[in-house]
């Protein structure tokens, strides 16, 4: 499964795997191909319940060759459309999106930053004693 593959990071195939497959069965996914390929892909979910306006951006990933491309750009673009439009549905409007990222990765703070994504915190080893992360929220609008 391609999608198998914008988890390489971890190193293992079982965890890949499963990473991949929860990710289908309980996130929002938006995929980027390049004709049959994956080349990246967006992930986030509603936190807790929707009246709450609450979205986490878990992951955005691209990979390294097709990077410097505006595909980051464009999904992240096609991820706040579709959170508005579900949320629409909903009869909600989204009130914050969030995500972390690593310090080190300043093309994607600067991405976020982009499309109205504040750097509220530096939250220090949080996910990984190796590296400092990041919190970003963008605040929309009633």
């Amino acid at each position: 499964m391609q999608l198998t593959e914008t988890f390489q990071y971890f190193k293992n195939d079982k965890i890949m795997k499963n990473r991949a497959e929860c990710f289908l069965l309980h996130n929002n996914t938006i995929i980027a191909k390049d004709g049959n390929r994956i080349i990246g892909k967006i992930l986030w979910y509603v936190k807790k319940n929707p009246d709450d306006g609450l979205i986490e951006i878990e992951e955005l990933y691209v990979f390294e060759n097709y990077r410097r491309k505006c595909i980051g750009s464009e999904l992240v673009k096609a991820s706040i459309k579709a959170i508005k439009r579900d949320f629409k549905d909903f009869g909600v409007k989204p009130r914050r999106i969030y995500l972390f990222t690593n310090e080190n990765y300043q093309s994607a703070g600067n991405l976020y930053e982009k499309f109205g994504f504040k750097c509220i915190a530096n939250l220090g080893h949080l996910h990984s004693e190796n590296e400092n992360n990041l919190f970003y929220i963008r605040f929309d609008k009633k």
